[in-house]
């Protein structure tokens, strides 16, 4: 396609209506301009100028055969930059012939690990005029640590042809054999800038990329990668970076117990080992103390200490010590599902012993699931691929249950708001709706719309004058009104059992705090239950008051499994986007806000706010006691 518009035209003439072309598909690709693309540009250019040339000296060339050596070199380039294009990213288009791939270089396991970053791609004009040189770093990290000295280039200025960029073409070493490096090793690559200014060294952007993309194979070819830069404003740059083509695989280590000779614990050891495993988190945990735990690997239990204790103390990641991992592992005894969830933090990297927290998650019922669903979106950003067992694991409870799709749906929408994990969750979030079906789909579809609708009318609110606040919620409430017009009936993004067919306008309002959140009174549609009051408020980060409501609700649960009923009411709360979301209004409560204002200006301060309006409802000594005890 790319040779027959290139051919396809008079040069003579259009020989810049030809570059133009070819910067266009450039762009399309990521605003990418290798070198051979620019060589074969500049010959392009060369062809006329030659021509002209010859004929002030009365010489005759093959003026066809070098136009069309130039077009089949340029049209070549940008083939290969299509290749690595759609080799590197989820595009949905690729060459039609693939080129057979290049013969693999003399590299075994034993090797140490190397390759060629070639370029930085669409360096943004701003830091061109901001900062004289660029250089790169690279690092190795393994559970968010560097596990080899870091590798910095050398400093250069950036060029430009169609677009600025930075051309070190540089070869990395590390000085580290392929096979040590555990499999989920990742490349990180940093773009640096020395500040003409300040004259300091600046980090602009970074990206990353796991050694073992697929399963056990190496990484090998060229590759092409997204830097995001660090400031507030996104801007995307392409990196480029080609590693020796090799068949590589990676050999995981046996579970192997090395041990045997270790003493036995004492019986205060035990009960010292027991004591640490209370703190639930390796944070608290001394170095001193992790090394106890780790001596005594083979002596702890399920009923002394806790997996993720016991495996995050050992003391690296290497071969050996992951083989011991592997051996704890294959004879531990779960007591809870629950307790492996500490092993999908970013502290365990490895598959396999992600595999087998997931092998125990789902023992979970769908309703207890629920119950952890935000922590497992958020522990989604250390999987790599939409095969892992936990991204399955979801989807198919998804498959399963309503409830557990539409909270899954609103939690991926939400977290596309962090930036350096937004293309990953827009991937998650493209599968989980593949998986949905259409009718659930169409029903996601009127809540987003019914979302992006208060946001607009909070913010008009917002921004209104203080005398026409209400006659601008009033004028936009008609929307919502003709919204439910077109859709009839609507759930709510809180709970997908909370069905609507309207709002009643005269019992909407909005409160006087300083972000002015709307309260929407809807109309049940199923009549009998009444209507449904909510919260939508932007300003606020909702999911720290999602964090609270589910440690009250976890809290709530410990004490009816011991048999106390401290009859609760928990409300829903959900964050729809960046610091806005939906809450649930619980009808005839005060609120402590109400009640501290009844106490006069200082009624936060004073200790005995809250036990005074418990005495003043509940007049009657006995009362009293009963609601306080």
């Amino acid at each position: 396609m790319v040779f027959y518009i290139l051919t396809g035209m008079k040069f003579m003439h259009k020989v810049d209506n030809v570059i133009e072309v070819a910067k266009v598909i450039c762009s399309i690709l990521g605003f990418v301009e290798t070198r051979d693309i620019t060589d074969a540009v500049e010959k392009l250019r060369a062809v006329p100028l030659v021509k002209a040339q010859n004929s002030l000296q009365s010489v005759e060339t093959p003026y066809k055969a070098l136009i069309e050596a130039a077009v089949s070199e340029l049209s070549m380039a940008i083939s290969c930059l299509i290749r690595v294009y759609s080799s590197s990213f989820d595009a949905n288009f690729q060459l039609a012939s693939i080129p057979k791939s290049p013969s693999c270089v003399d590299i075994s396991l034993d090797s140490q690990l190397s390759f060629t970053v070639y370029a930085a791609h669409n360096i943004p004009e701003a830091w061109v005029n901001s900062y004289k040189v660029f250089s790169f770093s690279c690092s190795l990290t393994y559970a968010g640590k560097t596990i080899c000295q870091v590798k910095i280039c050398k400093n250069i200025p950036v060029k430009r042809s169609f677009f600025f960029l930075a051309d070190w073409n540089e070869k990395i070493n590390f000085p580290l054999r392929i096979k040590a490096l555990p499999r989920e090793t990742m490349l990180t690559v940093k773009l640096l800038g020395v500040n003409s200014a300040s004259k300091n060294t600046e980090v602009l952007a970074w990206t990353c990329s796991p050694l073992y993309p697929k399963d056990t194979q190496l990484n090998s070819g060229l590759k092409m990668l997204v830097a995001l830069n660090v400031s507030a404003v996104i801007h995307e740059l392409r990196s480029k970076i080609d590693f020796p083509e090799t068949n590589l695989e990676f050999i995981k280590p046996e579970p192997e117990e090395r041990g045997s000779d270790l003493e036995e614990p004492t019986k205060d050891c035990l009960k010292h080992i027991t004591r640490l495993s209370q703190m639930r988190s390796l944070l608290l945990l001394s170095e001193q103390q992790r090394r106890i735990l780790w001596f005594y690997r083979y002596y702890c239990n399920n009923q002394n200490c806790s997996l993720p204790l016991v495996l995050g103390s050992a003391p690296s990641w290497d071969r050996t010590t992951v083989s011991e991992m592997y051996a704890v592992l294959r004879r531990w005894r779960f007591s809870n599902p629950l307790e492996a969830l500490g092993l999908l933090t970013f502290s365990f990297p490895d598959r396999d012993i992600r595999r087998t927290a997931v092998q125990q998650i789902e023992n979970l019922s769908n309703d207890e699931l629920l119950e952890y669903l935000p922590q497992l979106v958020q522990v989604l950003k250390f999987e790599w691929s939409l095969e892992s067992p936990l991204v399955k694991l979801l989807l198919n409870r998804s498959l399963e249950s309503i409830q557990v799709a539409h909270q899954l749906y609103w939690l991926l929408k939400n977290a596309q708001n962090e930036v350096h994990f937004k293309i990953w969750y827009q991937k998650l979030l493209a599968a989980l709706q593949f998986c949905a079906g259409k009718t659930l789909n169409n029903e996601l579809s009127k809540e987003g719309k019914l979302i992006r609708i208060l946001e607009d009318i909070a913010k008009k609110v917002k921004v209104a004058s203080d005398p026409k606040r209400k006659e601008v919620l009033k004028g936009e409430l008609n929307r919502l009104q003709q919204f439910f017009q077109e859709v009839k009936v609507c759930r709510l993004p809180l709970n997908p059992a909370f069905v609507v067919q309207g709002i009643e306008a005269d019992s909407c309002s909005y409160f006087t705090s300083n972000a002015f959140p709307l309260k929407i009174s809807f109309i049940n549609a199923n009549a009998p239950s009444g209507n449904i009051n909510v919260i939508f408020k932007i300003g606020d980060d909702l999911r720290q008051d999602m964090l609270v409501l589910q440690i009250i609700r976890a809290m709530d649960s410990i004490w009816l499994q011991e048999g106390l009923d401290m009859q609760m009411i928990i409300y829903r709360c959900l964050s729809t986007g960046k610091s806005q979301g939906l809450v649930q209004m619980v009808p005839d409560a005060t609120t402590l806000a109400k009640i501290h204002r009844e106490s006069g200006l200082i009624g936060p301060l004073k200790e005995n706010t809250i036990k005074k309006w418990f005495r003043h409802h509940h007049p009657l000594e006995s009362s009293y006691q009963e609601v306080t005890s």
